[in-house]
């Protein structure tokens, strides 16, 4: 007899049911507000010692990401 996982039935229910609601969660999305959010504005307008250790913590990540990944 074959065995049915239910980490597999509960990831399917899960598809589907935010397949259902793509449409309310396209709305939610369109409907926050990233412009501040996403934009470096706020870093042109810190000091420069702000600013060079706001980019050594994003390259930090950044090489921390690919270490990651290519560990695996």
């Amino acid at each position: 007899m074959n065995h049915i996982s239910v980490k597999k039935v509960f990831l399917a229910f899960v598809a589907i049911l935010l397949l259902s609601r793509t449409g309310r969660i396209v709305q939610f999305i369109e409907a926050m507000d990233f412009g501040g959010i996403l934009t470096l504005e706020p870093l042109r307008n810190s000091p420069e010692e702000g600013r060079f250790l706001v980019t050594v913590a994003l390259l930090v990540l950044v090489f921390v990401m690919i270490h990651s990944f290519l560990r695996k």
